[in-house]
């Protein structure tokens, strides 16, 4: 309605995100509530909870705990801080022999110490995000949290104790393929930037026979050395110094609740897309008749993606977005998937069929067990890196949103008037929430031709009047050329450059 204030609440485009004290007491019972009573709606009697490492996140454990007991659920509580892919294994266990089960993570990922969060996975684990997930997914529990149902108290609700990392680090080890001790002789630097993924990791490596030098292992919630994310400027640096000190070392990093990686070693980071390569290799000797499809984000570049090609997966274009990528994943049936941003997901099956779900012990596994099956792939993957040109993602505020839109449109003017193709929609009609730039590409993820670049220019959800860019490109003079002219024209437009 014109000029009317829409009523505020902590959730985002993917989960429920917020700064601890953003929202008082009564409001974040009122998220708990709207979300058992999204799970009552679809037939749910069984809830797990789980919690990352971070302090704001125990005291709405509790209160998830003491309202779904009440409410006559059965519960399964993980009480020691564990990753959000560990959360989601529990469910996935419990779901096993509970098929109307819910899952509760509180959780903020790598944003700093003073954020809280909530994510969700229903039946069958399946992850939730706004207009994405059963009934819409998380819209419905914004429609719940503004209106009026209460959740109606029941009693008989029975709650188990219960962390399941042993069994998690079982799973993990089998889907790879690794026997106690295959990969005795690699050397790991492993940073774990005081989040709750330390334990699980460890357990994992350690009868795998990786040598481990762990950095940040403790979790800590206060994150005492700032924010837990591994793909921020300069956050690896130790890691990757240390990996040097100690020679033919891998670099490992992953955020504060483990579901983001970095892999690199003492000449710096790789790109996700590449990192992936070793990580695809599984898919080759996974029994699977099909080619499977790999979907990629707009960043992946196309080099990467040729040479998943050459490993006999199919690459597939998609949109940025956790929840949106599993619900995709599931509707082609996906194998895996990855995101530029340290984002890797993987198709497991159990007794009631398959999930699509972060699993951080699988990936990382997967990485070594192919490095250490060839120990020219760190160098290979090198090769490949330097022949590509990247930005990372730049950011320009612009006065208004007005400004902003002007901005777009005249950046993608540029790449227009040079020949690119420029399109906000995969090739199947799925909505990018952005807009994707290519020249040179060719299809089916083949080998793109000289001169290639590409480019990705999306709106900032949750930032005002922000406009995201990335560019990569085969010739880095190229490269640095695109990269000065669109600054150059956003600049011009009043943009100022943020994080």
């Amino acid at each position: 309605m014109s000029g009317s204030t829409i009523p505020r609440d902590p959730i985002r485009v993917y989960d429920a995100r917020w700064e601890a004290d953003e929202f008082d007491h009564a409001e974040i019972r009122r998220l708990v509530e709207a979300t058992l009573l999204y799970g009552r709606l679809l037939g749910v009697d069984t809830v797990t909870v789980c919690r990352d490492a971070r302090g704001g996140c125990s005291p709405l454990v509790e209160l998830a705990v003491e309202m779904a007991l009440g409410a006559g659920f059965d519960v399964f509580l993980c009480p020691d801080p564990v990753s959000t892919p560990l959360s989601y294994f529990m469910t996935f266990s419990i779901s096993e022999r509970r098929p109307a089960t819910m899952g509760m993570t509180f959780t903020a990922s790598h944003n700093p110490a003073t954020y809280v969060g909530l994510k969700v996975v229903v039946p069958p684990v399946q992850a939730i995000g706004l207009d994405c997930g059963p009934l819409g997914g998380f819209a419905r529990v914004r429609a719940i949290y503004h209106g009026p149902q209460a959740l109606e108290r029941r009693g008989g609700g029975r709650l188990q104790v219960w962390n399941p990392a042993q069994d998690y680090v079982d799973l993990s080890l089998r889907t790879v393929g690794v026997e106690e001790g295959a990969l005795h002789g690699i050397s790991v630097v492993f940073d774990f930037f005081n989040g709750s993924a330390g334990g699980e990791t460890m357990l994992a490596l350690q009868r795998a026979g990786v040598a481990v030098a762990p950095l940040r292992l403790v979790a800590d919630g206060t994150f005492p050395t700032g924010s837990p994310n591994p793909t921020s400027a300069g956050k690896m640096t130790g890691a990757v110094d240390l990996a040097r000190e100690k020679g033919g070392a891998v670099v490992i990093g992953t955020d504060g609740d483990g579901d983001r990686l970095v892999f690199g070693d003492a000449r710096g980071l790789l790109s996700a897309g590449t990192a992936a390569i070793p990580v695809l290799a599984r898919l080759k000797t996974a029994g699977d008749a099909r080619r499977p499809t790999v979907l990629h984000d707009p960043k992946v570049d196309p080099l990467a993606r040729a040479e998943w090609s050459r490993l006999g997966v199919e690459p597939s274009l998609f949109r940025n977005g956790h929840s949106q990528i599993k619900e995709r994943m599931r509707a082609l049936d996906a194998a895996a998937a990855v995101e530029e941003s340290g984002h890797y997901y993987h198709r497991l099956v159990g007794t009631a069929g398959p999930v699509y779900l972060e699993s951080s012990l699988v990936t990382v596994l997967s990485f070594l067990r192919s490095v250490h099956g060839r120990p020219s792939l760190m160098d290979e993957l090198w090769a490949l890196q330097g022949r590509v040109f990247s930005t990372g993602e730049f950011n320009y505020r612009l006065e208004d949103d007005r400004g902003r839109d002007e901005a777009l449109e005249e950046v993608l003017r540029l790449f227009r008037t040079d020949g690119a193709v420029t399109t906000s929609q995969t090739p199947d009609g799925v909505d990018l929430m952005g807009f994707y730039v290519s020249k040179g590409m060719n299809a089916r993820g083949s080998s793109p031709r000289p001169g290639w670049y590409q480019a990705y220019l999306r709106i900032a959800t949750n930032e005002r009047s922000v406009l995201r860019c990335f560019l990569s490109a085969g010739d880095p003079p190229a490269g640095r050329e695109w990269e000065r002219r669109i600054r150059d024209r956003i600049r011009a437009l009043g943009g100022t450059v943020v994080e």
